[in-house]
């Protein structure tokens, strides 16, 4: 499934970086500090990786509910 995934990136004021991953249909977002000693595209893979399971979970589950119901 295709879904509209907002990925944003802020440099922080210590200089740390934080990932926000964010889908709106959905309403699920998560946050993540990244790890200054890690590639940023590796974690971004990876993190992204992680949200669209995430996704697949929610959206599963509703669907299971929404027979159900």
């Amino acid at each position: 499934m295709n879904r509209d995934v907002q990925m944003l990136l802020l440099k922080l004021a210590d200089g740390s970086r934080l990932l926000r991953l964010s889908e709106q249909e959905s309403g699920l977002c998560l946050e993540k500090r990244l790890d200054s000693a890690e590639p940023v595209f590796v974690q971004k893979k990876r993190w992204t990786q992680v949200f669209e399971a995430m996704l697949d979970r929610e959206i599963g589950s509703n669907s299971v509910l929404k027979r159900i119901g």
